[in-house]
C-alpha cells in the first residue's frame, strides 16, 4: 500500500484548522542589535517590541475581510503547492521508534520525513511544525520556510501529530491527539531531528525559538512547559499564534459545520466540496504559469458562498486528513473498527473517509487511553490537555507570547478576552482574521519578524510568492 505523501489540494483551504506552527531559533547569548546585525541575517533580540502586548484598535488595522470564515478561507493563499522558487529544500528522513518499520503494508516506512531548508554557514534554526493533519511539504510551512530562509534562518518543517508519518514513526501511543503526550513526542522528535542533522549533515546552528500556530501553538504552549523543566534545547522565546482554547467547543465547531452536508443534501454539498477542491487547484494552476499569481480570483469566487457553504468547505479538510491517521493507528494495533481484512489497504482507507473527528476520538482515541488510565473520558482528555490547564506556566514565561484573533470561530470571544486579562502585555489580539487568515497580511508579518528581533522587514521580505501576501482587489466585497 502507498500510503500518500500528499493531502489533497483542498487542504490548502484550510491549512488554517487548528494548524500550523513555527519555529525560530536565535543567537544565545547577548542582545543583538540592529546595528550589529550582519546584511540578510535575522538577529534575534531579548526585548519586546513596542508594538506587540496590544489589543489593536479596529481603526488601526485596515484587515480587509470581517466575515471571519471568509478570513480563514484566505489561508489558502499561504503556498498550497509547496514552492518557494529560489530556495532549495531537503526532504531528510529522521529515525523513528524501533519496530515500527514491520507494520503490515508499511514496512520501512520508520523515519519521519522532515523539510530542511539550510543555510551555508552557522545560523539561527527555524523549526515548522504543522498543525492538524499538515505536512511539512505544503502550505503555510513552507510559506514562512521562505520568509525566515530569506532573514537567514535555517528552516527545519516538522509534519504534525495528526499525520500517519508522525503516528507511524514518533508516537509512542500510536494514536496522537492527547496534547500532552504529543508534546512530548514532538519534544523527542526535535532533538533527534537536531542531533541527526549535526551528524549526517553538519547543520550548525546557534539557537533556537518556537513559533506555533493553531494546534501547534497549543502543543507549543505544552513544549514551553517542557523546554523550560529540562532545557534539552533551551528555546528562548516561543510564539504561539491562534492556539485553540478549548478542544472540546473546536471539535464540535468542526463537527456542526461537517453536519450542514446533510442539510444540504447529497447533490448540494458534493456541489459545495467540488467547487472548493475547483478553486484552489485553479489557483494552484495559475502559479504554475505565473509565479507571482494572487489569490484575487479565488476569493471573488468564495465570496459567493453564504456563511453555512464556508463552515462546510472548512470543516471538509478533516475528511482529507483522518484516513491515512486511522488506517496507521490499526496497522499499530487493530481496534477492530475497521472491518476490512488488514491486507487490504484500499478497502480500509475508504472505510476510514466515514470517520469524523468525534469518530476517532471515540472508538480509536479514548479507548486506546482508558487501558493506561481507567475512566479516562473524551471531555476529561481535552480539558486535561487544553491551554487554561498550564496556564500558570505560561503566564509566568516571559519567553512566551500568543497572537490571537478576537473572531477566531474555533475560540468563545469571552475566552479570548479572559486569556487576554490572564496574559497581559505578552497577549497581542488582533481584531478581525478569523482563524489564520491574516498570517499573509503584511502588519501581522511584521510584528512575528519583530518579535524575534529582524531589524528590517524590508530585507526580511522575500520577492518570491512564498513570503508576500495573496494580494486581493479592494473592489471585492465579501459578504
Amino acid at each position: 500500500m502507498r500510503v500518500r505523501a500528499r493531502l489533497s489540494l483542498t487542504a490548502g483551504l484550510v491549512l488554517a484548522l487548528l494548524c500550523t506552527a513555527v519555529t525560530v531559533a536565535r543567537p544565545q547569548g547577548p542582545r543583538a542589535d540592529a546595528a550589529d546585525c550582519p546584511p540578510n541575517q535575522l538577529c534575534l533580540r531579548y526585548d519586546q517590541p513596542d508594538r506587540l502586548g496590544r489589543t489593536v484598535d479596529p481603526a488601526d488595522y485596515p484587515y480587509r475581510f470581517r466575515e471571519p470564515y471568509l478570513a480563514t478561507i484566505t489561508a489558502g493563499a499561504l503556498n498550497p503547492d509547496g514552492l518557494t522558487p529560489g530556495i532549495t529544500r531537503e526532504v531528510v528522513g529522521v529515525p523513528g521508534l524501533p519496530g515500527r518499520e514491520r507494520l503490515p503494508l508499511l514496512e520501512g516506512r520508520n523515519a519521519v520525513n522532515v523539510a530542511l531548508y539550510r543555510q551555508r554557514g552557522p545560523a539561527p534554526l527555524v523549526f515548522i511544525l504543522g498543525g492538524m493533519g499538515s505536512n511539512p511539504f505544503f502550505g503555510l510551512g513552507t510559506y514562512y520556510a521562505g520568509l525566515f530562509h530569506q532573514a537567514g534562518a535555517h528552516v527545519i518543517v516538522l509534519p504534525s501529530p495528526m499525520t500517519w508519518n508522525f503516528a507511524q514513526a514518533a508516537s509512542r501511543s500510536g494514536v496522537p491527539g492527547y496534547t500532552p503526550d504529543d508534546a512530548r513526542d514532538l519534544y523527542r522528535l526535535m532533538q533527534a531531528t537536531l542531533a541527526h542533522l549535526r551528524a549526517r549533515h553538519d547543520l550548525q546552528v546557534t539557537g533556537i525559538d518556537f513559533l506555533g500556530a493553531s494546534l501547534g501553538a497549543l502543543e507549543g504552549a505544552y513544549l514551553s512547559v517542557l523546554d523550560a523543566r529540562e532545557r534539552k534545547l533551551d528555546i528562548q522565546h516561543f510564539l504561539l499564534l491562534n492556539p485553540p482554547l478549548d478542544l472540546t467547543y473546536a471539535m464540535d465547531r468542526l463537527d456542526e459545520w461537517q453536519a450542514l452536508g446533510a442539510g444540504f443534501g447529497r447533490e448540494r454539498a458534493a456541489a459545495v466540496a467540488l467547487k472548493s477542491r475547483g478553486i484552489v487547484e485553479d489557483y494552484v494552476e495559475d502559479r504554475r504559469q505565473n509565479p507571482n499569481a494572487t489569490f484575487e480570483r479565488a476569493i471573488r469566487e468564495f465570496s459567493r458562498f453564504s456563511t453555512e457553504e464556508l463552515q462546510f468547505s472548512i470543516a471538509q479538510y478533516m475528511r482529507l486528513v483522518l484516513p491515512e491517521l486511522v488506517y496507521v493507528t490499526q496497522a499499530i494495533e487493530d481496534q477492530g473498527v475497521l472491518t476490512a481484512p488488514r491486507n487490504q489497504a484500499r478497502r480500509r482507507l475508504v472505510e476510514a473517509r466515514a470517520f469524523t473527528l468525534k469518530d476517532y476520538e471515540e472508538r480509536i482515541a479514548v479507548p486506546r487511553r482508558q487501558r493506561v488510565e481507567l475512566g479516562a473520558d473524551g471531555e476529561a482528555l481535552n480539558q486535561r490537555g487544553s491551554l487554561w490547564r498550564i496556564l500558570d506556566h505560561v503566564r509566568d514565561n516571559p519567553r512566551v507570547h500568543i497572537m490571537h484573533n478576537a473572531d477566531d470561530p474555533l475560540v468563545e470571544r469571552g475566552k479570548l478576552e479572559e486569556l487576554k486579562l490572564i496574559m497581559g502585555d505578552r497577549m497581542t489580539l488582533y481584531p478581525y482574521g478569523g482563524h489564520l487568515g491574516n498570517l499573509w497580511y503584511g502588519p501581522n508579518q511584521e510584528d512575528i519578524l519583530r518579535f524575534f528581533g529582524a531589524p528590517d522587514m524590508r530585507t526580511a521580505r522575500p520577492s518570491t510568492p512564498a513570503g508576500s501576501p495573496p494580494r486581493v482587489s479592494r473592489s471585492v466585497a465579501p459578504r
